[in-house]
């Protein structure tokens, strides 16, 4: 089965690429970056190394997977249908039964299994778009970065998605999303219009807020204060180090860990409806995006030897600055989301 009318969208995101070709199957042209913005996808997450003193931390940029594809549909009255079946056969039955119902189907997947993926390493939290599927063949959409719409073996598809290995695995989910609301289709525009501040709002109280030490800003700060001793605790720095900067560059961030994607969301809001009292915060944003930029380029370029201690003390100093930046901004869009909702600031 694979669906005719089917049109691939591109993007730079897994699951924001995911989600913008289910919705666009469905009926309403909705760009990523606002899919992003309205999915609250912006975050700096530290999760722990899985054996303590080994290994390096996951250090994102984004929230929990899945949550943002809720989020975005919630915003947008859209029913987001998930499901994870008990085992191979009957998770490949189910995509089966939904494609020939005319769903675009979202699949969690680990990327070693995918044969177009360069990588050989495991990260089960990836999403591809699903569109055709028989014995033999699966055809699914990927990010930009991957090529886009793919063909792979339907095997290949199998074990991908039955992966218990790497971060976050979720084997056998998968997500469709149900007929959208009239109104979306037909006046897409009012409901972005009206939904973008609440998105705002909800994305700087939490952002601006403390939620410990492995969420936000305060954990940027965490990252910051062990990055400045990685070339005395980590087991091969000098492999390590530029591995974290590709990470926040190409895996999935559409660059600058997120930061970019979500600028592209406050540029769009600004752009489309004219709403000045977004251009402070695309301008700062664009400060920042530049400045994990440099930050990505100084893990990057890291080579270790007798300075590498003070090369990562410069990154640290800059995830610092960073996240002073990040938290005046949010700060700043949680007081304009509030005056913008008539409430007292």
């Amino acid at each position: 089965m694979r669906l005719a009318t089917f049109q691939p969208q591109l993007g730079v995101h897994c699951e924001t690429t995911t989600l913008r070709n289910m919705i666009h199957h469905a009926g309403a042209d909705i760009s990523e970056a606002m899919l992003f913005g309205l999915g609250q996808g912006i975050d700096f997450q530290y999760w722990d190394a899985p054996e303590p003193g080994r290994g390096t931390p996951m250090l994102t940029g984004r929230i929990e997977p899945t949550l943002l594809s809720r989020n975005a549909c919630s915003a947008l009255g859209v029913e987001l249908r998930e499901s994870r079946a008990p085992d191979s056969e009957s998770a490949c039955a189910a995509v089966a039964e939904l494609l020939d119902a005319g769903h675009v189907v979202g699949v969690s997947v680990d990327i070693f299994h995918l044969d177009y993926f360069s990588s050989r390493s495991h990260f089960a939290s990836h999403y591809i778009a699903l569109y055709g599927l028989d014995d033999s063949l699966a055809h699914v959409v990927d990010t930009e970065q991957q090529g886009g719409a793919q063909t792979l073996p339907a095997e290949s598809l199998r074990r991908a998605r039955a992966s218990d290995e790497g971060f976050m695995p979720t084997p056998h989910l998968h997500l469709y999303v149900e007929r959208l609301p009239a109104r979306l289709t037909t006046d897409t525009d009012a409901v972005l219009r009206e939904q973008i501040w609440n998105a705002i709002r909800l994305t700087a109280e939490r952002m601006s807020g403390d939620r410990g030490p492995r969420f936000g800003i305060r954990a940027m700060r965490r990252a910051a204060s062990e990055i400045a001793g990685w070339s005395d605790t980590l087991a091969s720095p000098d492999e390590t180090v530029p591995g974290v900067g590709r990470f926040w560059r190409f895996a999935g961030t559409g660059g600058a860990n997120f930061r970019k994607l979500y600028r592209d969301f406050l540029l769009e809001a600004r752009q489309r409806y004219g709403d000045s009292e977004l251009d402070p915060f695309v301008e700062d944003f664009g400060d920042v995006q530049r400045q994990w930029d440099q930050a990505i380029d100084m893990l990057t370029a890291y080579r270790g030897a007798d300075d590498g201690r003070r090369q990562l003390e410069a990154v640290a100093a800059r995830l610092d600055a960073i996240a002073d930046a990040e938290q005046a901004i949010f700060e700043g869009l949680l007081v304009s989301a509030a005056k913008r909702a008539g409430e007292p600031v």
